[in-house]
């Protein structure tokens, strides 16, 4: 009678740890990457970061010509998404000046946890003017997700 019972819950355990198992099927970032992409006088600087919601992106932009400019760009400077490329650039001009080894921070962007594990690309465009010309900065990095 003990055997039968004990037959049971370990059925019954398998049973409900099989079902959790195939309803986890949110990814988690398996890696925190730092990314660097240079154009020009100009390098975006990036780390992803697990957050319990998705993850977090922290971006900057960084000039390291030698004269001093001014910037001028809608908002945000720096854009990501995950999955799509989309990219939306609003509001009224900003305009940031600029010189050697300065470092323009941006507020960090937290993306929502993706729904499928395996491989999604992180999207990422920058889009500013400097002495009226236009200065397009993208990249696409690959992230795991567990």
């Amino acid at each position: 009678m003990k055997k039968k019972g004990l037959i049971i819950f370990i059925l019954f355990t398998s049973f409900f740890i099989l079902i959790s198992l195939c309803m986890d099927e949110k990814g988690v970032l398996e890696k925190e990457k730092v990314i660097e992409k240079k154009v020009d006088d100009f390098v975006i600087h990036m780390k992803v970061e697990r957050e319990k919601s998705g993850i977090e992106v922290h971006h900057s932009l960084q000039y390291l010509g030698e004269d001093t400019i001014e910037i001028l760009h809608q908002t945000p400077l720096i854009s990501v998404s995950l999955l799509n490329k989309n990219h939306d650039f609003t509001g009224s001009l900003v305009h940031k000046k600029m010189e050697k080894g300065n470092i323009y921070y941006q507020e960090p962007k937290t993306l929502s946890q993706i729904d499928k594990k395996g491989e999604w690309n992180l999207y990422v465009k920058a889009k500013f003017l400097v002495n009226n010309k236009l200065v397009n900065i993208e990249h696409v990095e690959p992230l795991m997700f567990n």
